[in-house]
């Protein structure tokens, strides 16, 4: 299930499994995957792959957040972490980030953010990387394929 939002984010902080203070406005200029989800969770654990995938193909281009919404203890979350190989930034529950680009009814839950910093969709149940470079298609932006040994540009998000 998904629909289509079209919203400007707002602004906020946040504070990633390691400490290191972030701020959402950070990362205009680039696609954001913003993914609610649980370690308890079997269909978010299903699309943990695909997030991964993504995150280390398009990592000049797309950062991945994982957003979790299970108030899983930090030493948990980190050991899960490093048990999955998991390299995009994850983020334990916080206040500011619960509802922060809008209500989340269950997970897994993901918000797509285009370059221009709004919420172009809102996909709730596992997402695959199809679905995620169907986005980038959608919204036109050139992106360089350096990161897959290229250097030749890409149309429409996709290298």
């Amino acid at each position: 299930m998904s629909a289509v939002v079209s919203a400007q984010t707002p602004n906020f902080s946040f504070q990633d499994i390691y400490g290191k203070q972030h701020q959402f406005a950070e990362y205009k200029g680039k696609w954001v995957i913003v993914n609610y989800w649980s370690p308890q969770c079997g269909p978010c654990l299903s699309e943990i792959p695909a997030l991964k995938q993504v995150a280390a193909q398009y990592r000049n281009n797309v950062v991945v957040l994982g957003m979790d919404a299970g108030e899983t203890p930090d030493a948990e979350l980190r050991r899960f972490i490093r048990q999955k190989g998991i390299n995009y930034t994850v983020v334990p529950t916080q206040d500011s980030t619960m509802f922060a680009l809008g209500l989340i009814y269950g997970v897994p839950t993901t918000y797509i953010v285009s370059p221009q910093g709004k919420v172009i969709d809102t996909h709730m149940g596992a997402v695959t990387v199809e679905q995620i470079k169907g986005y980038f298609a959608r919204e036109p932006q050139k992106f360089s394929n350096k990161d897959e040994g290229s250097e030749k540009p890409c149309t429409g998000g996709l290298c």
